[in-house]
C-alpha cells in the first residue's frame, strides 16, 4: 500500500497537511521527554548522594518530574487538538460547500456555481465544477434548440395520418421535451463557504 501519491503535486499537498502534524507530534514527546528528565535529573541528581535522604523522598522527586512531564505533555497534546480541528475545518467546510453544490446539480439547477475562499486544492475542484456546469449548460442549451426545432417539424410531418412514424416521433419529442425540463438553466447563483 502505498502512502504518498504518485503525482508529485498531490504528494506537495499530501506532506504539507502530514509533515507539520509529526513535528508538532515529536516536538510534544521530546519537549515532555526533557522537561521531565531535567526535572528528575536535577532533583535526583542533587539529592541522591546525600546520605540522610530516603528512597521515599527519591520517588516523591521522580513523581514531582513524572507530574510536571504530564503536565506538559496535556498541553501540547490540547494545542495538537486545536490545531487538528482548525486542520479537519479547513478541509471540511470547502468539502461540505462542495456537496451543496452537488445537491443543488442533482436537483437539476443548473444555476449554482460554487464560491471557495482559498487557493488550494478545493479552489481548483470548484473552479472544475464550475466549468463543467457551463459545459453542461451550454450543451443543454444546444439539446433544448435542437428539440423545439424538431418540434416545430413534428406538425408538418404530423400531417399525413397514413404514416405511423409521425405520430411516434412527435410523441418521442414531447417526451424529450419533457425530460429536459428537469434541467433548470436559472440564473446563477453561488453557494458560497460562508453559508
Amino acid at each position: 500500500m502505498k502512502l504518498l501519491h504518485h503525482n508529485a503535486e498531490h504528494r506537495s499537498r499530501q506532506l504539507r497537511w502530514v509533515v507539520p502534524l509529526l513535528a508538532f507530534v515529536l516536538a510534544a514527546v521530546v519537549a515532555t521527554l526533557a522537561v521531565q528528565y531535567r526535572v528528575s535529573d536535577q532533583a535526583v541528581g542533587a539529592e541522591f548522594f546525600r546520605a540522610h535522604k530516603t528512597i521515599a523522598h527519591t520517588g516523591e522527586l521522580l513523581r514531582r518530574g513524572l507530574v510536571m512531564g504530564s503536565a506538559v505533555l496535556l498541553l501540547l497534546m490540547l494545542t495538537t487538538a486545536l490545531w487538528a480541528f482548525r486542520l479537519t475545518h479547513r478541509i471540511v467546510r470547502p468539502v461540505h460547500t462542495l456537496h451543496r453544490a452537488l445537491d443543488a446539480l442533482c436537483a437539476g439547477d443548473l444555476g449554482v456555481r460554487v464560491e471557495l475562499h482559498r487557493e488550494d486544492e478545493f479552489a481548483e475542484t470548484g473552479a472544475a465544477l464550475n466549468r463543467l456546469v457551463d459545459e453542461f449548460a451550454d450543451v443543454l442549451s444546444q439539446v433544448h434548440a435542437l428539440v423545439d426545432r424538431l418540434a416545430a417539424l413534428t406538425p408538418a410531418t404530423a400531417a399525413s395520418p397514413e404514416d405511423p412514424r409521425a405520430a411516434q416521433l412527435g410523441s418521442l419529442v414531447g417526451e424529450l421535451d419533457r425530460t429536459l425540463e428537469f434541467f433548470r438553466l436559472e440564473p446563477r447563483h453561488a453557494i458560497r463557504e460562508d453559508d
